[in-house]
């Protein structure tokens, strides 16, 4: 256990948390259908947490390299709008795993922007993983055409954030930095585009306040965990194929709050539990491939 890299811990924690948070932000929809406001909202709740790093969080960067951080905070912006029209057309379930499509963009990306190379035990990882998506969603691919597309331009998206983490990192930004960027940039997109579209309404109770908050803590917590561990391995093919095991804990997430009684959280039949369990299966041994061979 103690020749696991430290990056790896931090991937595996990013990734249980993320399948938390993708399973929470189905709730949020239940209070509002501005999926516009409801994506600033998603935002804005761990973004009160990251203004608290701000005061010493030296922001230079904005100077420095501002063409990064405005890519960044659109692409961030754009990936939790189209995440949220997903959610709203079909379940978390379906959505999160497909969301590990995101694996051969990035792949692709890494490969003719840093000449990333791996063995080949990473690639057969990769592949397991996107195999084992197909189980996750009930071995079918059955889906309304709409639902799938934003599912799908939700991933693309969410490989450009990945790819933009690591060129930031590069360009010498911190994880503190990029903390703040994340949260804070696609804020002043989403904020004025929010109120336009709801013509000013905060739409605001207090449940839905709650949601926010709890899915605010579980988003923040992921970013940073993930943002560590692409800081520390400089590896984001293989930080990305660990990160698909949030397919998994999302569907831990889905049984654990169904039970729990959350509001806009699906409910799975016996066969649906079975034949991810075993997409499961196949998600932690295809991950275990990847993290042996690298």
């Amino acid at each position: 256990m103690s020749g696991i890299p430290a990056f790896v811990w931090l991937a595996l924690l990013g990734a249980f948390l993320q399948g938390f948070a993708f399973a929470l932000s189905r709730q949020l929809l239940v209070y509002s259908d501005n999926r516009m406001q409801v994506a600033f909202y998603s935002l804005l709740a761990p973004a009160t947490l990251a203004f608290l790093f701000a005061p010493t969080t030296d922001l230079s960067g904005m100077t420095r390299a501002p063409g990064l951080i405005l890519g960044f905070g659109a692409s961030v912006a754009g990936s939790q709008l189209l995440l949220m029209e997903a959610m709203k057309r079909a379940d978390a379930s379906f959505v999160t795993p497909l969301l590990g499509l995101k694996v051969f963009f990035v792949t692709i990306a890494a490969a003719l922007l840093w000449q990333e190379t791996h063995g080949p035990l990473v690639y057969v990882g990769a592949v397991g993983t996107f195999v084992s998506l197909f189980f996750l969603n009930d071995a079918t691919f059955r889906a309304a055409p709409v639902s799938l597309l934003f599912t799908l331009a939700a991933a693309l998206l969410f490989g450009c954030n990945d790819i933009f983490v690591m060129l930031m990192l590069q360009a010498g930004f911190t994880v503190q930095e990029l903390v703040v960027y994340s949260m804070l940039a696609p804020l002043l997109i989403l904020g004025p585009l929010g109120m336009i579209q709801s013509r000013g309404s905060f739409g605001m109770s207090w449940r839905y306040f709650r949601a926010l908050s709890g899915y605010g803590l579980v988003q923040i917590g992921a970013l940073l965990a993930l943002t560590g561990a692409f800081a520390i391995g400089r590896q984001v093919t293989l930080v990305v194929i660990i990160q698909n095991l949030r397919g998994v804990f999302g569907l831990l997430a889905v049984y654990l709050l169904a039970i729990a009684g959350l509001q806009g959280i699906e409910r799975l039949t016996r066969r649906q539990y079975l034949i991810r369990a075993f997409g499961s299966m196949l998600m932690a041994i295809s991950v275990t491939l990847a993290i042996v061979g690298s």
